[in-house]
């Protein structure tokens, strides 16, 4: 049933129930060339769990079954050709992307945008690097900025680059500047400080200046950061050796 405006050009309302509207669209898809098409492809040696979890997020099918065996994953995919095609593609760029994760894992390098998918975030390189080596972990940004390469486990890398993610988005009305965020995000998740100390620690360094607009740096990133992380480890030795009297 459909109720219509008095006046032309009025929009039609739809009262039509979920389970009607449901139905149509099934009908419709019904109308369109359904298809069934099985693909195979080599799988990294990840935990089988996180294998299902990710090849199953990229169908975009109706109907999808993922099957695997010996390292291989076998998915069968029904649908439209569109359908079909746009979950192969996605399907694809999971697998890439597991491959890119099992590479960290193995050799310690994997690109930016793998770290950023397994974080959920994305995340400034440069201030994953730096809290990297704050940790004791080696580090390196390929001159593209594309990978990193590390000595640190991969579950530590994803869960810092959601950690850097969450404190620039936290700063991102308070501090001006990409600069100074990594600044903030690098020294709280690399030395495992909270922003508020890191800022003020800055501010009574005179790193950071309190303007009208915000908070600014006043000098160049990675040399704030290096006198700065000398201030917060000595605070925090500080404080371990108060509690040990």
């Amino acid at each position: 049933m459909r109720q219509r405006g008095a006046a032309q050009g009025v929009a039609e309302l739809s009262t039509d129930s979920p389970a009607q509207i449901a139905a149509r669209e099934v009908v419709g898809l019904a109308r369109q060339v359904v298809r069934r098409k099985l693909y195979s492809v080599r799988l990294p040696p990840l935990p089988m769990e996180k294998l299902y979890e990710r090849l199953a997020s990229a169908v975009r099918s109706p109907y999808a079954e993922v099957r695997i065996e010996s390292g291989k994953a076998y998915i069968e995919i029904v649908g439209t050709a569109a359908q079909i095609r746009e979950s192969w593609a996605r399907l694809k760029e999971a697998v890439a992307s597991l491959w890119e994760l099992y590479r960290l894992q193995q050799s310690g390098e994997a690109s930016v945008e793998t770290i950023a998918r397994e974080a959920g975030r994305t995340f400034p390189p440069e201030a994953l690097v730096e809290a990297l080596r704050l940790r004791g972990y080696e580090a390196r940004l390929s001159e593209d900025k594309s990978t990193i390469s590390t000595n640190a486990p991969a579950d530590v890398v994803v869960e810092m680059a959601r950690g850097i993610a969450e404190v620039v988005d936290e700063l991102r009305f308070r501090i001006r500047g990409t600069a100074a965020k990594r600044l903030v995000a690098a020294a709280a998740v690399g030395l495992g400080v909270d922003s508020e100390t890191v800022i003020e620690y800055a501010k009574r360094m005179r790193i950071l200046e309190e303007t009208e607009e915000g908070l600014v740096l006043r000098e160049e990133w990675r040399r704030a950061l290096r006198k700065l992380s000398v201030m917060l480890k000595a605070s925090q030795q500080g404080a371990g050796s108060a509690g040990e009297l």
